[in-house]
């Protein structure tokens, strides 16, 4: 078993400026219930809508339309709960006096359960910057980019104090080898019209860029070239149009610039912000390493739990791309500027109930000796194995970046769509993101008092805050208490009879079949001492080089559209959206990455970032466990 101990410190409190004043259990009836009230306002800066309380007793879908121009101005998904003062920002801008209504609606669509409207005035300061309606650039192959590229930027107000938001990038992914380049195209225009990235785009003020590039099925070059996810056999073409799609990925940006530039709307220049989900979030995730310098922030999830690892080596092995880096500056001309990528905000996700996988399907993985690295390193499972190995690496490369797992949610960026928008928000805003990421493995966690017990005491052995894979539960807990008495209880008592060290051993079985230990040492008596985990091994720990330096670079030191309002009449009173919009379109008729509107186990809210404590009182032992589970199948 791969074992470390570690402490994991509070993260401390939620991201949102609401206040959650009570969170009400999941309803299991089949009529939703809940309330809205919002008082009039004036927006100072024509898009901070402050609502003055929700209740909702099931997870839900919060709406709201300017009724003056029949407009939307947000959507997103809502956890249960009681929140007071809940601030949105809302966009198009509000500049004249409008009506607007809120409304709550079913999660899977339907009719609003819940309503109300209220008087809204923008600020009379405000200018309103005219945005650009969604463009197709077309491919210029003298600027650097071969294939062309769809631009849109919001409508934005300003009051000449704000600053301008860098670009969004998404590329499209089609989902589907096709040498049609309308294939593409058309998978692009759904994102730029009225998926995920549109609406993050819109929250955040910021241009959208979704290059096209084809997922050739034979020309020009064949289909195990899996452009759409950048791959190595990709990043390896040496020649004619898709040679080096990532730099055209940047000339694209730069004619981005220009074009905006012309139409007098203000954009930040010092770096680009990334999002992409399945093919495309694992090309947003491959980019970043190639290109930290020029990435503020990136949100990629659906990346079969692989991440690309910002290591030349990892548990014994080198790591050619697309695993690791250790042939980085053979295919790019640079190594893997890990300082840089460190800086970098990453935000890295998965559903723990994805099962759409890669292996096994020749265009992801072309060279079976790749795919079998890749088994051998990550693991077998996405979630219980290779996530959390992932996260393992990018703490020895001492890289930065956040992990997390969205219990119950399945191959859909749904559930992360406002996480993604605060993310890139408080990357903007240079504020930290920290609080986005969780500890995604296995942890066993042994909270013991007293401390150092005598002989006789009752002494409290108490696993309750271990915890196992988002959406997973431990279903036994076996205690050895080293004196050939044992215990079956997740908070147990025990008391010794002499004096002297005993070998206590936690054992739990989850849900998955997985089963994994700690084992401490408990002293008993004067003169003994409790010594945490006896296992002195860490298959985690950098090897050296024959220099003795490592290298794997340096050590650690350290919206939303999940449904839409109806259009139809004033009222607003039925939200259609029962599907998800999230980006990546097209069925996958090869397998090898899915379509993220494909899964129908997604019904989990998108904000939900929480604090974990690291233990009040006693002794507490903490083990951060990769597990090892059983394969999952790709769909």
């Amino acid at each position: 078993m791969d074992r470390r101990t570690y402490l994991r410190a509070s993260i401390g409190a939620g991201i949102a400026s609401s206040v959650t004043v009570g969170a009400i259990p999941e309803s299991v009836t089949a009529e939703p219930s809940g309330s809205l009230t919002i008082n009039d306002q004036t927006l100072s800066d024509g898009q901070s809508l402050v609502i003055g309380e929700i209740e909702t007793q099931q997870d839900a879908n919060l709406g709201i339309r300017n009724q003056r121009t029949d407009s939307r101005l947000y959507s997103s998904s809502i956890e249960a709960g009681v929140y007071e003062d809940y601030e949105v920002r809302i966009a198009p801008p509000i500049t004249e006096e409008s009506r607007v209504s809120v409304s709550l609606y079913p999660e899977d669509g339907g009719s609003s359960f819940a309503r109300d409207t209220a008087i809204v005035s923008g600020n009379d300061d405000l200018e309103i910057v005219d945005g650009i309606d969604q463009t197709l650039v077309a491919a210029d192959s003298t600027a650097g980019f071969e294939y062309p590229f769809f631009l849109y930027a919001p409508s934005n107000a300003t009051s000449g104090e704000g600053k301008p938001a860098p670009v969004l990038v998404e590329p499209a992914n089609s989902g589907q080898p096709a040498d049609d380049i309308d294939v593409h195209i058309s998978a692009g225009e759904r994102l730029v019209s009225d998926g995920l990235p549109r609406d993050i785009s819109e929250r955040l003020g910021a241009p959208l860029i979704v290059p096209v590039f084809p997922r050739p099925e034979s020309d020009p070059v064949n289909w195990r070239h899996l452009t759409h996810a950048l791959d190595d056999t990709t990043m390896g073409i040496e020649d004619g149009s898709l040679e080096r799609i990532d730099l055209q990925v940047l000339n694209m940006v730069e004619r981005a610039y220009e074009i905006l530039e012309d139409a007098e709307y203000a954009v930040r220049t010092d770096g680009i912000l990334l999002n992409g989900f399945s093919a495309s979030g694992n090309f947003v995730d491959r980019f970043t390493v190639l290109h930290p310098d020029e990435v503020i922030s990136v949100t990629a999830g659906g990346l079969n739990g692989m991440p690309l690892l910002p290591l030349d080596k990892f548990k014994g092995r080198e790591l050619p791309f697309h695993v690791g880096t250790a042939d980085l500056e053979a295919l790019t001309g640079s190594p893997v500027d890990r300082e840089t990528l460190d800086e970098t905000n990453q935000f890295l996700y998965m559903g723990a109930e994805d099962n759409n996988d890669t292996i096994g399907f020749g265009d992801a993985w072309t060279e079976d000796s790749l795919e079998e690295l890749a088994l051998d390193v990550y693991g077998e499972d996405m979630i219980v194995d290779r996530f959390p190995t992932s996260q393992s690496a990018y703490e020895k490369a001492g890289v930065s970046a956040q992990f997390r797992v969205y219990p119950d949610a399945g191959h859909t960026a749904r559930p992360a769509a406002h996480d993604i928008v605060e993310f890139h928000q408080r990357s903007i805003d240079g504020e930290d993101v920290s609080v986005f990421g969780d500890e995604i493995g296995t942890t066993l966690r042994i909270d013991l008092s007293p401390e150092n017990p005598e002989v006789g005491d009752e002494v409290t052995f108490d696993a309750s805050e271990s915890s196992t894979v988002a959406g997973r539960e431990f279903l036994s807990y076996q205690w050895e208490f080293g004196d050939g008495d044992v215990g079956i209880e997740e908070t147990t008592t025990h008391s010794y009879a002499n004096e002297g060290e005993f070998t206590v051993t936690l054992a739990t079985t989850s849900d998955l079949g997985e089963r994994d230990e700690v084992t401490i040492q408990v002293g008993v008596g004067e003169g003994y001492e409790t010594i945490e985990d006896t296992d002195d091994s860490d298959d985690n720990e950098t090897e050296p080089n024959s220099d003795g330096v490592d290298d794997n670079g340096p050590a650690d030191t350290n919206d939303d559209d999940v449904g839409t309002e109806s259009n139809s009449d004033e009222t607003d009173d039925t939200d259609p959206a029962a599907t998800d919009k999230n980006g990546e379109t097209g069925s996958n008729t090869d397998g090898a990455d899915g379509d993220d509107s494909e899964d129908t186990n997604d019904d989990v809210p998108g904000f939900g970032v929480s604090g974990a404590l690291a233990g009040v009182g006693g002794l507490v032992y903490l083990l951060k466990h990769r597990l090892s589970g059983t394969k999952s199948e790709s769909s």
